[in-house]
């Protein structure tokens, strides 16, 4: 497999693309619970987001925490993979208030601006079991399993940790789609698909007793105004490449209006990211009511 993290030559980008398009049609035809949440960005910072990473966070915003802790019967005691600066440190522990417990964030190396207050650990994802502890109840990432080479054996591993617990758990992993490739072009191992992710799900209920569910988050307006706004000017200016695309004139406004046309779609047709939730059988994710 060729990785798009990597530098690639021209040969090998178009590779890459064949790679990825066939691997969004393997997978299982496993049935696999949808849930289509209303979803909010009420008090979400809205500037220089990019569509899918706003509508990410408009995601976490809207998840029931207090529900989250009792049905864990305890606070949330987090750990982020690939967690970077560790921002969703500060962001779920504002979101989930007095349910927040601790955070601790994973990844590779560890950042410079990586909150102090919080605990990091150095090491590769597909280690992150060997870290686990038994308060541990709530495994999050947000746009890494894709840089995970053997992304299964990764969620296997802690799967297997957090049953041999014996405590209620829940894992929320933010993942982009297969209509994605064309959005972020050449970036990690690969997208998902329904079919692969029901395929992780068919492959992790054979061995463990689970709730799995998914939740689309996308749809056509977004997908369209990232590709329009970020992907095309990216390449194609490079006062963009150097300073973001949010210098472009008008961007942030247009993917707050398609934000927001899409905000609630919860439609599996060019959606660009997956909320692919796993947890113990006595555990289902639920969501705050919005008005």
């Amino acid at each position: 497999m060729i990785n798009g993290d990597n530098k690639l030559s021209f040969f090998n980008r178009i590779y890459y693309f064949a790679q990825c398009v066939l691997n969004h049609k393997k997978g299982s035809n496993f049935y696999l619970k949808t849930l289509t949440p209303k979803l909010s960005i009420k008090n979400l910072q809205t500037n220089k987001l990019s569509p899918s990473r706003l509508l990410c966070d408009a995601f976490w915003n809207t998840i029931d925490f207090k529900f989250l802790a009792k049905q864990l019967n305890a606070k949330l005691n987090i750990i982020d993979l690939g967690c970077g600066k560790g921002d969703y440190g500060n962001f779920i522990r504002k979101l989930a208030d007095k349910s927040f417990d601790s955070y601790t964030g994973l990844d590779i190396y560890k950042d410079e601006k990586f909150p102090s207050y919080f605990q990091h650990i150095k090491s590769k994802a597909e280690d992150a079991y060997k870290f686990l502890k038994k308060n541990h109840n709530f495994i999050m990432s947000q746009s890494a399993l894709e840089h995970i080479e053997s992304d299964f054996d990764a969620i296997k591993k802690i799967t297997k940790v957090l049953i041999k617990n014996k405590e209620p758990f829940i894992q929320i992993h933010m993942v982009p789609s297969a209509s994605s490739l064309w959005l972020y072009l050449w970036h990690g191992w690969r997208q998902y698909s329904r079919t692969n992710l029901s395929l992780l799900a068919e492959r992790l209920i054979d061995d463990f007793p689970l709730n799995i569910a998914l939740v689309p988050i996308g749809g056509k307006n977004t997908f369209l105004t990232h590709f329009q706004n970020i992907t095309l000017p990216y390449y194609t200016d490079r006062k963009i490449r150097k300073y973001g695309w949010h210098i472009r004139k008008g961007a942030t406004d247009r993917i707050l209006k398609s934000v927001l046309l899409d905000l609630n779609c919860n439609k599996e047709k060019m959606n660009s990211f997956w909320a692919f939730v796993i947890s113990s059988e006595s555990v289902e994710l639920h969501f705050k009511k919005i008005k």
